[in-house]
């Protein structure tokens, strides 16, 4: 039997009629419910989901937020989202107020009190920032007049702590793809996610990381990608979003495209539950292709 609707005039009439009418729900309301169980899949080991695309403007920290924060929501934490850019990363500033300003760089500095067996998650809450999405946010170092910059030594380390402490980590890249930590991440990634907007320049240069990873060994990465399309502009030139998409699928696993929203375009600080409806359905069927895509990958390593 089809599931009664819940959403829009479909829903409003089984409320106003107590079921009698019984509108079934539509194959969307239905993909996200199944949604809801699927994106709560098990994994034997932490997760590494790399948001990339050295393009600025592409949308990549807007999604590593919205990655993570609907992945706390529904998984109930243990999610971390980590401004790995090699510079000054907004996801720190994008993030909901936190009342302290440490980063990855004064992380890395007291490493090593976290590679004992005493280290809790409770010590880490000095470096993190809670998100009321049950997520924590590593910013990036944006301390004026300090240098220090994250190694690919410096990346694992952080990666094989934080790890002990975090099912899912949700990494945001800078625009360099030949910085050390840009490589460390993508060279170590489970899952990779390509944000781009509705821009042809964004969306090709997407394409040329994507190639970029093929030639250098990551043919995998490349075949089980995400790519992620956020229409960050009220007027969609739909012609282009359909030719984005489609260039896209002939190269990745999956594609889903962002509704427009104000709170998330207008570079404000996000909060998960202040998002449109639309929104928050469209990043929970990402989660979800990231979560297939993850467990693919489990599933062909352990062939």
């Amino acid at each position: 039997m089809v599931a009664a609707a819940e959403w829009g005039w479909r829903g409003r009439l089984n409320r106003w009629t107590f079921g009698m009418a019984r509108v079934p729900a539509t194959r969307e309301e239905r993909a996200y419910r199944v949604g809801q169980v699927q994106v709560l899949r098990a994994f034997a080991a932490p997760q590494q989901v790399v948001v990339a695309n050295p393009k600025g403007g592409a949308g990549k920290t807007p999604v590593t937020l919205g990655l993570a924060a609907t992945l706390g929501w529904f998984r109930g934490g243990y999610t971390l989202a980590w401004d790995n850019n090699e510079t000054r990363g907004t996801l720190g500033l994008r993030a909901e107020e936190a009342v302290h300003e440490r980063n990855v760089v004064d992380l890395l500095k007291s490493i090593d009190g976290f590679l004992n067996a005493r280290a809790s998650v409770g010590h880490l809450g000095g470096f993190v920032r809670p998100q009321s999405a049950h997520f924590d946010v590593l910013a990036s170092d944006d301390v004026p007049g300090r240098m220090d910059v994250i190694d690919a030594a410096g990346f694992h380390q952080l990666a094989d702590v934080l790890g002990r402490f975090y099912r899912f980590m949700v990494i945001d890249t800078g625009n360099n793809v030949r910085a050390a930590n840009w490589w460390a991440a993508t060279s170590s990634a489970d899952c990779l996610v390509v944000p781009t907007t509705v821009r042809a320049d964004v969306a090709e240069t997407g394409l040329w990381m994507l190639h970029h990873l093929a030639r250098l060994g990551r043919t995998d990465l490349v075949r089980g990608a995400v790519a992620v399309v956020s229409c960050a502009d009220p007027k969609v030139d739909h012609g282009l979003l359909t030719a984005i998409v489609e260039r896209y699928r002939e190269v990745v696993r999956e594609v889903v495209v962002l509704p427009f929203d104000p709170r998330l375009s207008a570079g404000d600080r996000v909060t998960y539950r202040d998002l449109g409806e639309p929104l928050r359905r469209a990043l929970l069927m990402a989660a979800v292709a990231v979560v297939d895509a993850l467990s693919a990958a489990q599933q062909q390593k352990g062939a």
